[in-house]
């Protein structure tokens, strides 16, 4: 049994510098380097690291930067057999300047072949893959029509379905009746719930209002202050692990790939959000979103900072 993703895979071009530049100004750059990304790519890869089959739904163009970037997530452990290759477009990009001081980023994305992703891309997969895959991960880099039927038809099969509503888009909240999870940050949830504060406490009301809305659970997650997990009426804050921040993009992908693999195996949510704080903590020491740690490495963690549950 496994995970399918639903979502986007991109070629992420990345800038090293020392800081952002200014509207109109242009800064020195230090390195350069392209890697794999893109939010479906990036969240199947952590999942096929953290020893749970993944399955990409995704789309790319028919050019050499589609070739590469499906060489590389396959050689990573996914299963790109419902990838579609789409002739008349491009592979998406993403564009990354990163703060070598603070670890911080700024992008800008180009989806490309993301748009070409339809529900018979779904539909083929699920065929494909009948009684292979227990948990739905998606999140909208692809055309929202994709996602709600996605979320739909897994939530029909008895799958767990996970919505990790990035980046933050305009959302019929109507979908939310199939989401048993859903794993906005404070800006996200904020927008999502029309709930104008992102501070702590505007980020507790928009998780408990959205909680109300469908999702069986809300998992808010808040950076450096780790998360907030809303379910059964109650509300839980599951701190972060501190680390030295070496890079940011990608963590919230990490965190998905770490909670949909932990409810994959049955673990109780608050567990499960521990886990994937451990998995985000890992990836921002490292540069590049699909430098997800291994399992190992996430339990010789875990276990260094008092085990699941924390000491």
């Amino acid at each position: 049994m496994g995970v399918l993703v639903v979502g986007s895979i991109h070629a992420d071009f990345y800038v090293k510098a020392g800081r952002f530049p200014l509207p109109g100004e242009t800064v020195r750059g230090t390195a350069f380097f392209v890697l794999t990304g893109g939010k479906g790519a990036n969240q199947a890869v952590g999942c096929a690291r953290l020893g749970v089959p993944a399955y990409l739904v995704s789309s790319v163009g028919a050019d050499d930067v589609g070739v590469a970037v499906l060489r590389d997530v396959r050689s990573k452990g996914v299963d790109v057999s419902y990838v579609s290759v789409e002739a008349g477009t491009y592979t998406g990009v993403a564009f990354i300047v990163l703060n070598e001081g603070t670890g911080e980023n700024m992008i800008v994305v180009a989806p490309g072949a993301d748009d070409a992703l339809r529900p018979e891309h779904v539909e083929k997969a699920l065929a494909g893959l009948q009684g292979s895959v227990r948990v739905l991960l998606t999140q909208l880099e692809v055309p929202i029509e994709t996602v709600h039927y996605a979320l739909r038809r897994c939530k029909e099969l008895g799958l767990t379905t996970i919505l990790n509503p990035a980046p933050a888009r305009r959302l019929d909240v109507r979908v939310l009746e199939y989401v048993d999870i859903l794993t906005p940050n404070r800006v996200e949830a904020s927008q999502l719930a029309e709930v104008g504060s992102t501070d702590l406490e505007g980020a507790l009301r928009a998780g408990e209002k959205l909680a109300g809305m469908g999702p069986k659970a809300v998992v808010l997650t808040l950076g450096g202050e780790g998360a907030l997990l809303v379910a059964g009426g109650s509300t839980k804050h599951i701190p972060a692990f501190k680390v030295r921040v070496v890079d940011s993009v990608g963590a919230g992908d990490a965190f998905n790939a770490g909670l949909a693999v932990a409810v994959h195996e049955g673990m109780d949510l608050e567990s499960a959000v521990r886990f994937a704080n451990a998995v985000a903590a890992l990836k921002i020491t490292r540069v590049g979103a699909q430098s997800v740690p291994s399992r190992r490495e996430v339990e010789e963690f875990l276990a260094s900072h008092g085990g699941l549950r924390g000491l």
